[in-house]
């Protein structure tokens, strides 16, 4: 297998991509303004218990940073000495999405008072070279992948199958549901063959997008109706095979006669839609801003004379303004002390206007 890591540097966050084959199945995004703020997969803190739930087996136990980390006991049950202002070593196995704060293991620290990160994780960049070792990092601009278009697409709730039809996605607080539309797809065949085609593509596409998108939990995906068992059968193979090399621990269900393949898909974190949209969908404040300076910059990349001003709406102004990230600074080293802010109340959220100052 070919496997590339994607990697790409903006003001504000990196974002990288993991790509087998010619086509991307992970995206994955790392923040300026969430470091030091939230526990990532594989650090190693010294916490504190902060209460012990016998109904649970299982302790809360608190990071210094981010929500309060869940340590489950296992059939061992609560470990000798430990309860409620103990410090403890921990490792983070998943991390904190929604409601959910991080899960955690016990490991071996040295003795010590305050919360504390003991081991950082390594960038982003690092930390995939050491999952997928068969891959090395490039940088994304050196590729033919446009990494801006994967993530606005991973956003978006109507996905393309390869060969025809579409998969619309969409998330509930009790699962993930995708619904197979043969929209036009044309194919050789009668009806039947056409249906087990289209499925068998669209079985692989959803196994990609639940993982680049992050989804877990529980999936259904409402395949194009099949009478006969063993093209049931058939698919149900294919949807196992999509998600073979899923570094997330899935369970596949036998389809039903109705057609509908249900998944469990262990959740490792956060989705993309957690991290760049707001619960309405719309683009996040700091998503809009964080698009807005990679226009600027590409903008004074293209002209390298000229002074340029950025507008945005008056929320995406008051968070560059704020300038919590030290974006200025920043793009400054990039692109030199040739750009102002400016404020444009009838632009939407999402838009920007880059131009001559």
């Amino acid at each position: 297998m070919n496997r590339q890591i994607l990697i790409e540097e903006n003001i504000g966050e990196t974002r990288a991509a993991v790509a087998e084959n010619g086509r991307i199945v992970e995206l994955h995004l790392e923040r300026w303004s969430e470091a030091g703020r939230r526990a990532i997969e594989g650090e190693v803190f010294r916490g504190r218990v902060k209460r012990v739930e016998p109904a649970l087996n299982a302790a809360f136990v608190d990071l210094g940073v981010g929500e309060e980390g869940f340590l489950p006991f296992g059939k061992s049950g609560r470990p000798k000495g430990l309860h409620e202002g103990a410090a403890i070593g921990v490792r983070v196995a998943r991390e904190a999405y929604a409601e959910k704060g991080p899960n955690l293991g016990l490991v071996e620290v040295e003795p010590g008072d305050a919360p504390d990160c003991l081991e950082p994780a390594d960038i982003i960049a690092q930390r995939l070279v050491r999952v997928f070792g068969d891959a090395e990092a490039i940088w994304a601009d050196e590729t033919d992948h446009d990494l801006a278009a994967a993530f606005d697409d991973a956003l978006l709730p109507l996905v393309a199958i390869p060969g025809g039809g579409s998969l619309y996605i969409e998330t509930t607080r009790a699962m993930t549901t995708f619904d197979v539309d043969a929209d036009g797809r044309k194919g050789q065949g009668n009806a039947a063959q056409l249906a087990v085609q289209l499925n068998n593509s669209a079985a692989k596409e959803a196994a990609r997008q639940a993982r680049m998108r992050g989804i877990g939990g529980m999936l259904a995906i409402d395949f194009v109706h099949m009478r006969g068992q063993p093209d049931r059968k058939a698919v149900e193979q294919t949807l196992r095979g999509a998600f073979r090399r899923d570094r997330a621990k899935v369970d596949v269900a036998p389809l039903s006669q109705f057609c509908i393949g249900e998944v469990a898909r262990q959740r490792r974190g956060r989705t993309l839609s957690e991290v760049m949209l707001e619960a309405d969908g719309r683009l996040t404040v700091e998503t809009a801003a964080l698009a807005a300076l990679r226009r600027l910059e590409g903008e004074a990349r293209h002209d390298r004379a000229r002074k340029l001003s950025l507008a945005v709406p008056g929320e995406v102004f008051a968070w560059l303004d704020g300038d919590a990230i030290a974006w200025r600074a920043a793009l400054t080293d990039r692109i030199g002390p040739r750009f102002e802010l400016a404020e444009q109340t009838d632009l939407d959220r999402h838009e920007c206007r880059v131009g001559r100052a």
